[in-house]
């Protein structure tokens, strides 16, 4: 009888091949159908002229700007010489409006004043010195004529002789057409010594 044995028993096994890899995987080519590279070029590229453009956009917002600067400026120039002559032609404006305002009320004065002067230099008592005469008729609410004057004789004197010209131009019938109040405002002793100063106030009526 023949003896029944495995082929794998009757066989041994085949070596096993083996060799030592050399290769370098870093200098080996590139074999993909795209390279790495390409990618790595290619991005480059696209960040560079992104960082160009957009530098390039900066500029000219910034280019942009000083131009809108530099018209804004001359157009503060232009006004500013512009106001300038309008603040001046206003200033002679109301220059001119105000001697125009002041003869106005001149003219319509309620009492001629040359004749009001010459009326006060024929009433004055012989202790009495006119000094200064001033007409404030710019305001019709407000006007005035101030008579400041000078009167010799002792402090009670000047006072008494002072009190009694008031009420002499108060009692004047001319006089008492046109002003009310008549006020003796104040007297004091002047600066030399030598005599009263005065002053009174004659308050035009107002028009009705």
């Amino acid at each position: 009888m023949l003896s029944l044995t495995k082929k794998s028993d009757a066989e041994p096994a085949p070596a096993t091949l083996w060799h030592t890899n050399f290769r370098n995987f870093e200098r080996l080519p590139d074999t993909k159908v795209v390279r790495t590279t390409f990618f790595v070029n290619t991005a480059a590229i696209a960040i560079t002229i992104g960082m160009l453009l957009w530098l390039a956009s900066r500029e000219m917002n910034i280019h942009g700007i000083r131009e809108q600067i530099a018209e804004a400026q001359g157009q503060i120039e232009s006004n500013r010489k512009q106001n300038g002559e309008a603040l001046r032609l206003s200033k002679l404006f109301a220059d001119e409006q105000k001697k125009l305002t002041e003869a106005a009320a001149f003219v319509k004065t309620p009492v001629a004043l040359l004749q009001f002067t010459d009326q006060i230099g024929q009433t004055m008592p012989k202790e009495i010195v006119i000094d200064y005469i001033e007409a404030r008729m710019i305001d019709p609410k407000k006007s005035n004529v101030l008579v400041r004057g000078r009167v010799a004789g002792s402090p009670d004197q000047a006072s008494g002789i002072a009190s009694a010209y008031v009420d002499q131009l108060k009692a004047d019938a001319n006089l008492a057409t046109v002003f009310d109040p008549i006020t003796l405002m104040r007297i004091d002793r002047n600066q030399d010594g030598t005599a009263m100063a005065f002053e009174i106030s004659l308050t035009v009526k107002a028009a009705k």
